[in-house]
């Protein structure tokens, strides 16, 4: 009864899993991963013993790792961080020791004459740079000229609330001989709000010949300071090498990075990732993996890092991620981000990753040919996968790619021999289903048509029904071109708006479930930013009856009916107020600004009823 129970609650959850897997939704990745994983996870967990695992199913392993030994992360990668007031967990660094201008955004504001230069028309645009207080070189300045810049200063943005405790202006060398250079009288002032700053200190009479340090009696939670000039000196420029300011609370921005570890012998599919974590608001935490196939880290051996996936409160954190490394390897390393914009820190206690010894493949690798093909020129490309597979493989059910843009599946080979498989056309994606696993060492072939409007990458999981949950990305083979699922588009298209179509042409918009609207097709190419992109809708007199679109669009396919997820656009025969039109002849106009005057496409469509 027990083993019934399981097997009717599994085939439950993988049919919700692939329903919601093949659907045509059209979510972020990340959304994505949690709408499709979640719901697994839940119906699993309550379907078996309260010892399967969370994030997985019951040959899931965890590799668990507190953070109260502070012998094993990497002291030399690992930055602005504290191991040690808070047993057992990771902080952001004090700011009491930390310059907060290094990760701030300053400007200099003139009020008076600019920096002169040997061009009486131009300033010397080097001693206005204000980046030059924040680069602990005291040879580069920022100057004001004399006499009339009393009102001038620095401004500076500390990205996040602190408590501004010390602020020290550096003269020119920070020596002695810059004694004339110096600021005379100045004052400093703070805030929360940009536009509303209130004096927290103010020097009559600076004597210091190289650097001043000036001490906020009491410190209130600012963001935004500024530095003004009160007095100059009447016969020598008001010159500034650096700037320090240090305050209560702690650094923006922390990095800790562990020591590499492994799971064992043999490798691992990983899957999830849980961080134990404090997040009060205004704080945050990332997390990012990379994986290799040798203990020792180098570029022939281990992956990039991955991208950062962002916890930003504890029920985010505990509720986890799915993970997107190079897989199946034994080794990994992770690096975990804390941030703030407040005097809080986040508070890290503990990382959990999900991972599978049972791999879909033993190792596969991937490349695409051909790897140059004509812009926006219909191709048939051909995707290889390179698999070895062992007795304990699970084998292949699924295979997802993604896409640059609409792609469409015509052929899937296995060691030369046709496969049977299903297909779910997406405008960015492809996902491939077979009725029966793959689980033959060899070659897969999926042959696919497609245009392709710049360069792009085809990257690609495998799936097993077994453990749906856990896809197994594959690597691309290293190639002349680069990796081995890079598509490069060679040629330029003449004109920006490029294989403007529209289809049904005639269409019937009488809502009988056929043809009721149509599709506008097309690409935009050879632009180097995003321009405005209008589509309007005009009847025979030139009188516009629907602007249909009017957005700021780069480089982009919009192909594919938008209604199953493509990126076409979609006329419904309404005008602007919702009104269907009268049957006829109406006009579709395109039009794209760019630097040399722009585009404009005009086609006719036809309304029939």
């Amino acid at each position: 009864m027990a083993a019934m129970k399981f097997r009717n609650c599994f085939s439950i959850v993988l049919h919700l899993y692939f329903l919601d897997y093949f659907s045509s939704r059209s979510l972020t990745k990340l959304s994505i991963r949690r709408f499709m994983v979640k719901p697994f996870f839940l119906f699993f967990f309550l379907c078996v013993s309260s010892s399967t695992l969370l994030f997985g199913t019951v040959d899931s392993l965890v590799y668990s790792f507190s953070f109260s030994d502070t012998t094993r992360y990497d002291k030399t990668l690992s930055t602005d961080i504290d191991l040690k007031t808070q047993a057992g967990k990771i902080l952001l660094a004090s700011g009491d020791q930390k310059n907060l201008v290094t990760s701030a955004r300053v400007y200099a504001n003139y009020v008076g004459t600019l920096p002169p230069s040997n061009d009486p028309q131009k300033p010397d645009t080097t001693k206005m740079n204000p980046l030059y207080i924040k680069d602990n070189n005291y040879f580069s300045v920022v100057s004001f000229p004399t006499p009339n810049n009393i009102g001038s200063g620095i401004k500076f943005d500390l990205n996040g609330i602190r408590k501004v405790t010390k602020i020290i202006a550096v003269n020119l060398g920070n020596a002695p001989f810059s004694f004339n250079t110096r600021p005379i009288a100045f004052s400093y002032y703070a805030g929360i709000d940009s536009t509303r700053l209130g004096r927290i200190y103010q020097e009559f009479n600076n004597t210091d010949s190289s650097r001043h340090t000036a001490y906020i009696s009491e410190p209130q939670p600012v963001q935004f300071l500024s530095f003004v000039i009160d007095k100059q000196d009447p016969r020598n420029a008001t010159v500034i090498s650096e700037f320090q300011i240090f305050g209560e609370g702690y650094v923006e921005e922390g990095t800790y990075v562990s020591a590499v570890d492994s799971v064992g012998i043999g490798n691992a599919n990983f899957a999830n990732t849980v961080i134990d974590a404090d997040i009060v608001a205004g704080t945050y935490v990332s997390v990012e993996f990379r994986t290799g196939s040798k203990k020792n880290i180098d570029s022939l051996h281990w992956s990039n890092w991955s991208s950062p996936i962002f916890f930003h409160s504890r029920n985010e954190a505990l509720a986890g991620s799915m993970v997107n490394v190079a897989e199946p390897r034994r080794f990994f390393q992770y690096r975990i981000k804390l941030y703030t914009t407040n005097l809080e820190t986040p508070k890290v206690s503990g990382i959990k990753i999900v991972y599978q010894k049972n791999l879909v493949v033993d190792s596969a690798t991937v490349f695409i040919t051909p790897q140059d093909v004509p812009v926006l020129s219909p191709v048939m490309l051909t995707y290889t996968i390179q698999s070895s597979v062992s007795a304990s493989s699970l084998g292949i059910d699924t295979i997802k790619i993604a896409t640059p843009g609409p792609s469409v599946v015509r052929s899937v080979t296995l060691n030369g021999t046709a496969v049977q498989f299903s297909y779910i056309p997406a405008p960015d994606k492809m996902v491939i289903g077979f009725p029966q696993t793959l689980k033959s060492s060899g070659t897969v072939n999926v042959t696919f048509s497609t245009k392709m409007i710049t360069g792009g990458s085809f990257p690609s999981v495998i799936i097993s029904k077994s453990s749906p949950w856990n896809p197994q990305r594959l690597d691309p083979s290293v190639t002349a071109a680069g990796d081995g699922w890079l598509v490069n588009a060679t040629g330029v298209p003449i004109t920006p708006l490029v294989d403007v179509r529209i289809d049904p042409n005639p269409f019937t918009p009488n809502d009988d479930g056929k043809n009721d609207a149509t599709i506008i097709d097309f690409s935009v190419a050879n632009i180097s930013s995003p321009k405005p992109l209008r589509i309007s809708i005009m009847d025979l007199t030139g009188r516009k009856v629907r602007t249909l679109v009017d957005i700021r669009s780069g480089i982009n396919p919009f192909f594919g009916d938008p209604r199953s997820g493509g990126k076409g656009f979609l006329w419904d025969g309404r005008d602007d107020n919702g009104k269907k039109l009268l049957p006829g002849l109406y006009i579709v106009q395109i039009s794209l600004d760019v630097d040399n005057g722009g585009q404009v496409v005009t086609k006719s469509v036809v309304i029939a009823y």
